[in-house]
């Protein structure tokens, strides 16, 4: 089971304002002899919980309490743990009464009756239909390759650009003319990285509190984070050790410009970046400049050695984010990780901090802002 969709299945529940709700899902289940089907939801406690009904000639039915419409899972006889398992499907539990019917290598293709939110996301996908079969060659190509090179993957999914646009189109046509639903704050969220931050704001505040508290909550969690590391903030002063082991200190660095930069060595943006970012320390590095190098590598330390050795980036500073894997799927905040304390949501992200260690500057992208932060660095530093 994908522990990421395990987390937002237990942030929706906590935060579920409404009273507990019954439900029946019945199905029908066609295919080889299988002794169980499972369904895996939270409850009306919050509770994640793994539910399973014996089959009886092709029948199966579930009952229980949730706290309002979220998503859910149903599996068979499972070949793999991820969400494109043949015998597994993903789609909204609802309150009152649903049936469902499946079969076995092809849960995907599930009819689901019973549900309305459901109903709206089958209606929606009709119209998608023809622009995922469009691109479906262009898919079945990208898993062969991630499956030999992961930069030649990236690389290929730069590809994808025209696609994500046009789902984009009718995912927002839908939104703009049911605002405010349920349905519509689902899909908001999955763009809540990428809207800009007063359109974001517009739509967040056009939810009722039920809806803020439940499926939008990240919508609201986005808008915090946006709040941090960010110019006209003091940036987070950390201590910790660097690659070679010896003690680090930001403090250090009073009376410089320093350019934090969030990387990884699986990175293909960031790693492309660095002949940029080894130019421009060249260029400023006797001129009160320095860069810190901040990689999401701390599971694979020894990829982030590797990858700073093989750039030549080892001529300025670099530290690890200190990521707690276990805190961040349980949702803790941990004060050590530099990626919370700076609101970093995607890499590359670089921020500039003035002499005194205030935010002045953040590019986010690969190359996408290299111009901006060149022309602020010429600004403060070209003359000097």
């Amino acid at each position: 089971m994908n522990k990421l969709f395990s987390i937002v299945l237990l942030s929706l529940a906590a935060h579920q304002a409404t009273a507990q709700q019954q439900f029946t899902l019945t199905g029908k289940y066609t295919g080889s002899a299988l002794p169980y089907i499972y369904l895996q939801y939270a409850n009306a406690k919050g509770v994640y919980v793994k539910d399973s009904s014996a089959i009886k000639d092709g029948r199966f039915s579930f009952k229980g309490e949730i706290n309002g419409p979220g998503n859910c899972s149903l599996s068979g006889r499972t070949v793999s743990r991820g969400m494109d398992d043949p015998n597994t499907h993903y789609f909204f539990l609802e309150p009152g009464n649903i049936t469902v019917d499946v079969k076995e290598n092809a849960f995907k293709e599930a009819k689901i009756k019973g549900g309305p939110i459901q109903t709206e996301m089958d209606a929606l996908n009709v119209q998608k239909a023809p622009l995922k079969k469009q691109w479906e060659p262009f898919f079945k190509s990208l898993d062969s390759v991630n499956k030999i090179s992961n930069f030649k993957f990236q690389e290929m999914k730069e590809g994808l650009k025209p696609y994500y646009k046009e789902m984009e189109k009718i995912d927002f046509a839908y939104i703009d003319k049911h605002p405010g639903t349920y349905y519509s704050a689902y899909l908001l969220r999955g763009y809540s990285y990428s809207l800009p931050t007063e359109k974001l704001q517009a739509y967040y505040d056009g939810l009722d509190a039920k809806l803020k508290s439940t499926v939008a909550k990240g919508m609201g969690d986005e808008l915090e984070r946006r709040k941090i590391g960010v110019p006209g903030t003091k940036a987070f002063a950390f201590a910790t050790t660097d690659i070679t082991g010896a003690p680090f200190n930001l403090a250090d660095y009073k009376g410089k410009y320093v350019l934090i930069d969030f990387w990884a060595s699986w990175c293909l943006p960031c790693r492309k970046g660095n002949p940029h970012l080894k130019n421009l320390y060249a260029q400023y590095k006797n001129k009160g400049f320095e860069i810190v190098g901040v990689s999401d590598d701390d599971s694979k330390p020894d990829a982030w050695k590797k990858a700073v050795e093989e750039d030549g980036i080892g001529i300025w500073k670099h530290v690890l984010r200190g990521m707690d894997r276990e805190k961040l799927m349980a949702g803790i905040f941990n004060p050590k990780d530099l990626s919370k304390q700076y609101g970093i949501a995607s890499l590359p992200t670089k921020v500039l901090l003035d002499r005194e260690g205030n935010i002045i500057g953040r590019f986010e992208g690969g190359d996408r802002d290299d111009e901006k932060m060149d022309a602020q660095l010429k600004s403060l530093l070209g003359n000097h």
